[in-house]
């Protein structure tokens, strides 16, 4: 393999490893829950009507695991210097996929058994704290588990992985671009991981009752309008050239940038609360104008602020400069 190919080779491991998690994380929910739902009601041909509006709804909530093990995966195998596509490699991150399958399975079936045998007596079935039990903690302690467990599997087994015979080195053309790809990854990891909770709450409420426009194509709209708008302010931020990887600055600034948004659209949207109930007095063509307006501003400051930050992380005031 010649020198130049190991250099473009950062993400494609990553790549192949997620792709692979992405295939058996939807195989390992579509048989468990075929199981159980025919286990139920012995009727395949209602399966199949939940399964063709479930399945797409579980894909999109298999976004931020993604995003989180793709970015872990990059970053361990970076410091290994991991990088060679090769069969060993491959059924390596494989092993890697299947725990990390297993954790999750384990972590869901714990979380169902705590609520059949102690909180069903205390947590009402149609409470929210319903969905919090069984997804949304479970959701965050696969994060955690999955994230740790990737990262330390990486880095103990590094040895028996096949190694770059160089090691790969940041220069001015993919330094840039590494970065710029990993902040993507891990703020949106953080961005989309809140809604995807809020889904799951609507989800509940209305039922599992799935719906394609309001569950499904809105909220992958918003995450690809999203995506576009902080490529396209965020992207000439991008300039500062480091020889080694800066994963703190890449995880500081995605946690800041989330943080600052979430507590702007938190105190926008008391605002809006309180002018529409107490100076407004609910008036409708008022209402629509403040909700239009705060929006807006919210929009605004929120690019802002993307800039700003990620210009004070990535962008020197002399370009190229080199931080060890």
């Amino acid at each position: 393999m010649s020198i130049k190919t190991e250099k473009l080779a950062f993400f494609k491991l990553p790549f192949i490893f997620i792709v692979l998690f992405f295939f058996c994380s939807t195989l390992t929910f579509n048989i468990k829950f075929g199981i159980t739902f025919i286990s139920t009601f012995h009727d395949y041909q209602f399966l199949w009507s939940i399964l063709y509006k479930f399945t797409p709804y579980q894909l999109l909530r298999t976004i931020p695991e993604c995003l989180l093990l793709f970015g872990i995966s990059a970053i361990s195998l970076y410091r290994v210097n991991v990088h060679q596509v090769t069969f060993k490699n491959i059924t390596l991150l494989i092993f890697n996929i299947i725990i990390v399958c297993i954790i999750g399975y384990l972590i869901n079936a714990i979380a169902e058994a705590i609520f059949d045998n102690v909180l069903i007596k205390v947590i009402n079935v149609a409470s929210w704290l319903f969905i919090l039990v069984l997804c949304i903690i479970p959701s965050c302690l696969f994060y955690l588990f999955s994230g740790l467990f990737t990262y330390f599997y990486i880095k103990i087994l590094n040895n028996y992985f096949d190694k770059s015979k160089r090691t790969f080195e940041l220069t001015i053309i993919n330094s840039t671009k590494i970065h710029f790809i990993l902040f993507l990854v891990f703020f949106f990891f953080i961005l989309i991981a809140f809604p995807s909770f809020i889904l799951d709450v609507l989800v509940h409420n209305s039922y599992y009752f799935i719906s394609f426009w309001e569950h499904i194509f809105l909220p992958i709209g918003c995450y690809l309008f999203s995506l576009l708008v902080v490529i396209l302010i965020s992207k000439n931020m991008f300039t500062q050239m480091f020889v080694v990887l800066q994963t703190d600055r890449i995880i500081k600034c995605a946690i800041s940038l989330n943080v600052i948004i979430f507590l702007l659209n938190f105190i926008l949207w008391k605002l809006a609360n309180w002018l529409i109930y107490y100076v407004l007095s609910q008036n409708t063509e008022l209402t629509s104008i403040v909700i239009i307006l705060l929006g807006t501003i919210s929009f605004i400051l929120s690019c802002l602020i993307i800039r700003r930050l990620t210009k004070y992380y990535f962008h020197p005031a002399v370009k190229y400069k080199i931080n060890l």
